[in-house]
């Protein structure tokens, strides 16, 4: 048996990647949280929650002790299973570096007969400049005896700078997020669901906002955007309320302030999928990212994507699926949406959906079926 343990991480995520193996033939028992348990429990996933909720508006006395909380109970289900493989499939908490990179690791690995670790990023987003981070990952790095990579540039990154020899490295892509349902409605009918303008072209950023993420640039290719009938949807949420007011004082300064429409905080998976049925392209204007699992959505959806030329979003967009604009580069992202604006049926959406299909989960997972004894 294998113990997942996501640490918390996107609930999407963990569940497709469990769904994988269990496709695989790995029995599995994930150590989730509230976020998970229902649907662990409704796919067969044998589900054990030790995080319980995650509320962020939960008071802080409450917020430590369920850290707290956690950690026992991870330890103890760590030597109740020791000697089991064991794949930390997560995000080392970057506020608990200290405890997580150092002693958490280590905890796992001794407890582990093998020990895999997933690195979603070399380092965490904004910390790569940091020389604590550094030399706390390089010692992240050396204790799993294989390290999952979602693409060839963490790979490269984890050899190069930290020092992983190349056996110790495989590489599979983000799998297809299933989690998110089908919809028969149609586009308009989406729209009007969602209370969204009922013509013109709609564009659509969703998800957690942050620097990396580029909403800053979107806000600077808006003001240069023509299409003077296209609408710009934002969904999501900012944990920074300095960061997201800056970004509405941006977006307000633009001509087309009017046609931006916010709608904050958490996009449950229900909305998500009414929100790429209703929209005619996502952006993704990000300043640095290796690989988006919002482009394995936007790919089973069969929905456009207008992204900057980083990581490998190369790989997974082409004509006929989006289109790549230079980094940090507001005119040519502004090109683009104009661009799509203009002829938002010159992607063919079918094409796009039957891309999807290789980068299921358990197809993905089929091809690391031997790191699980």
């Amino acid at each position: 048996m294998t113990l997942l343990i996501p640490h918390g991480f996107e609930a999407n995520y963990t569940l497709g990647f469990a769904r994988g193996l269990q496709a695989a033939g790995v029995e599995v028992l994930l150590a989730g949280a509230d976020d998970d348990a229902a649907r662990a429990a409704a796919a067969g996933i044998p589900h054990i929650n030790l995080r319980g909720a995650q509320n962020e508006d939960r008071p802080r006395a409450a917020k430590l002790l369920g850290l707290l909380r956690y950690y026992v109970r991870l330890l103890g289900l760590l030597l109740r299973h020791r000697g089991r493989t064991v794949h930390f499939c997560g995000l080392l908490d970057h506020r608990l570096i200290l405890l997580d990179g150092l002693f958490l690791t280590l905890v796992l690995r001794l407890c582990a007969g093998r020990y895999l670790h997933t690195a979603h990023n070399t380092l965490p987003h904004g910390r790569s400049q940091q020389p604590l981070f550094r030399w706390i990952y390089r010692w992240v790095y050396r204790l799993p005896h294989t390290i999952l990579a979602h693409s060839p540039g963490v790979a490269d990154e984890l050899h190069r700078d930290f020092g992983v020899a190349r056996e110790r490295i495989r590489v599979i892509p983000i799998g297809l997020n299933e989690e998110v349902p089908e919809t028969d409605l149609s586009p308009a009918a989406a729209r009007q669901q969602l209370g969204l303008p009922a013509t013109g072209p709609l564009l659509l950023f969703f998800g957690k906002i942050d620097t990396y993420k580029g909403l800053d640039l979107l806000a600077a290719a808006w003001a240069q955007v023509q299409s003077s009938d296209a609408h710009l949807v934002i969904a999501g949420w900012c944990p920074d309320p300095a960061q997201a007011r800056d970004l509405r004082t941006r977006f307000a300064a633009t001509p087309g302030a009017s046609r931006v429409i916010w709608r904050e905080g958490f996009v449950p998976n229900a909305e998500v999928s009414l929100l790429l049925r209703a929209t005619d392209a996502v952006v993704l204007p990000y300043r640095h990212i290796y690989q988006s699992g919002v482009i394995f959505l936007c790919l089973r959806f069969g929905v456009p994507v207008i992204a900057t030329r980083v990581g490998s979003m190369s790989e997974f967009i082409d004509a006929e699926s989006g289109m790549l604009t230079t980094p940090d580069d507001a005119p040519a992202l502004a090109a683009a949406l104009d661009a799509v604006c203009t002829a938002p049926q010159r992607f063919d959406r079918a094409r796009i959906r039957a891309r999807a299909s290789a980068y299921r989960w358990p197809a993905q997972c089929a091809r690391i079926r031997d790191l699980y004894p």
